[in-house]
């Protein structure tokens, strides 16, 4: 009885695993996705309200999905403290808090901060949509991993299982 129960949990546990590691690379997919989003929303922000950038990022923090959501709001509270810290500073640590985003995705990031409120419209323009094109390079890559790994850590968590229970009965 107890064999069994043991042999249940440990197939359990394996298939979770498998399901559990699937599921990370869709939390990644998604995690692009709302930067994309986020930079759109930026873009379109910047160029037909002409928004000052700090109430520009709490209302980007307010409308984008999380990670995004996140990722503006620590932005904004950068914006805060431009006394003591330069907004391209504020913008790099946000973007090191990223953490579902490749590392691709976050040096895709990392020269916007730099140009936000510092230089002409069409230098913010160029690189909003570098950063914008960057992304949606590493949002094709996210979707043909999720589908090719996807399903091997699937297959794995739950052929694993089963071997573990073949050789524990």
């Amino acid at each position: 009885m107890w064999k069994l129960v043991g042999a249940v949990l440990v197939a359990a546990g394996s298939g979770w695993l498998g399901l559990s590691a699937a599921a990370e690379l869709t939390k990644r997919l998604r995690a692009v996705q709302a930067m994309i989003a986020g930079l759109e929303l930026l873009e379109r922000e910047l160029w037909e309200r002409g928004a000052a950038l700090p109430e520009l990022m709490a209302a980007l923090a307010r409308r984008c999905a999380q990670p995004a959501a996140g990722f503006f709001q620590r932005c904004a509270e950068g914006c805060a403290r431009l006394d003591q810290v330069p907004f391209g500073e504020s913008w790099r640590q946000a973007v090191e808090g990223l953490e579902l985003l490749s590392p691709d995705a976050q040096a895709a990031l990392l020269p916007l901060g730099e140009v936000l409120g510092r230089y002409e419209a069409d230098s913010q323009r160029k690189a909003l949509e570098h950063a914008r094109q960057a992304l949606e390079r590493e949002e094709q890559r996210a979707q043909e991993e999720r589908r090719r790994l996807g399903r091997v850590y699937q297959a794995l968590g739950l052929s694993g299982g089963a071997f573990l229970v073949i050789l524990l009965l």
